[in-house]
């Protein structure tokens, strides 16, 4: 006899397949949370929410699909979040390692310790809160609110993790769709689009494409390969025919450089599929240069944490070793990547400038600007 818990399991399931599947089509970012809220919300029941686009550079709002929320209530919320000291920050859920944390958690039951729920949701009637952050990589896109009524039960610990795990589907959903708002069918300097039939055949596409991985109807594939590999996974996501990580590659181009390719099935009848070429960024390469220069799980674990700017203290509690253990694995890495101090790894695998600080103190190699 199947179990509640085996019940809970394949409807989880089946909510990260019906958000992948969404998320694996091209269409307006609005329109994909609208979309997304709709298959949420049959298993994560909630009473508002707002579902918000940001600038990946400033986080500041540049749109919102709203759900039960008045321009008034809107416009006080950005007045809190920009101007309170407040628990579950949005620019605090960005930097967690997960993503999504519900209010009641967070103050351990005691809701009135948060300035926005005492201000704005305590004489709404609401109740508990669960936000969460949509990143692609390193770069959040948007954020999630969603609230219940007073009497209604808090968000369990099994809803917050499912947020968490549709988190980076929908991240990169966002990104996609906005890459190939960005596409310039005339300019060499944007990002590269080819859009495909589901026979494979080239409808379209822009001469960036052909820069980067040559002749795009060579038979042997041998260079192009990767848009055909990325459109199929694309196609399937979108078809729910699979599951799992979104249609995305990295693949070294024919000028040396490396370029991420992603696929999203066009929200169409015409049966297309696009695949966007850009730049790599090097946290998105990051994971394959630890590996070129040879570094091991555990030393890859502990670079991840670096680059987060955690303290010397925070990841060695973190990774439940000493630091004397977590100092040993840190001169391994630097020794194995060329390099000499925390800063130097965060400029080689970020890519961007780093400020330096203390390296005990909790914003140690952030990035320039953040």
């Amino acid at each position: 006899m199947r179990t509640m818990a085996g019940a809970r399991s394949s409807a989880d399931r089946r909510l990260v397949e019906r958000v992948v599947g969404v998320c694996a089509r091209a269409q307006e970012p609005l329109r994909l949370f609208e979309r997304v809220a709709a298959v949420v919300r049959l298993r994560i029941p909630y009473a508002v929410a707002g579902w918000l686009l940001v600038d990946p550079d400033t986080q500041l709002l540049s749109g919102v699909y709203n759900q039960g929320v008045t321009r008034e209530q809107h416009l006080q919320a950005i007045t809190l979040e920009l101007t309170e000291d407040d628990v579950n920050k949005f620019y605090e859920l960005a930097r967690r390692p997960v993503p999504a944390a519900a209010l009641s958690a967070t103050t351990d039951g005691d809701l009135r310790r948060s300035i926005r729920w005492a201000r704005l949701y305590e004489p709404l009637g609401l109740g508990d809160e669960l936000r969460a952050a949509f990143r692609s990589g390193d770069t959040v896109w948007g954020y999630v609110c969603l609230s219940r009524r007073r009497d209604d039960p808090s968000f369990s610990v099994t809803e917050v993790d499912l947020v968490a795990r549709l988190c980076p589907h929908i991240g990169n959903g966002l990104r996609t769709c906005l890459l190939l708002g960005e596409v310039d069918h005339e300019g060499d300097h944007s990002p590269a689009l080819v859009v495909l039939d589901d026979d494979g055949a080239v409808q379209s596409a822009t001469p960036q494409a052909e820069h980067w991985l040559g002749d795009l109807e060579d038979e042997a594939l041998a260079t192009t390969i990767v848009v055909h590999e990325v459109a199929g996974r694309a196609r399937a996501l979108a078809d729910g025919s699979v599951t799992g990580p979104p249609a995305v590659a990295r693949t070294r181009a024919l000028t040396g450089e490396w370029v991420t390719v992603r696929g999203a099935r066009l929200d169409d009848a015409g049966g297309r599929t696009a695949v966007v070429l850009e730049p790599a960024h090097r946290a998105e390469i990051a994971p394959l240069l630890v590996r070129l220069h040879g570094l091991t799980s555990r030393e890859r674990e502990v670079t991840q944490l670096l680059l987060r700017g955690l303290p010397t203290r925070e990841i060695a509690a973190t990774l439940w070793i000493t630091p004397e253990t977590l100092r040993g694995h840190v001169k391994a890495i630097m020794g194995k990547l060329g390099v000499s101090s925390r800063p130097e790894i965060a400029a080689m695998l970020s890519g961007e400038p780093v400020v330096l600080t203390s390296v005990d103190d909790p914003a140690a190699s952030t990035r320039a600007g953040r």
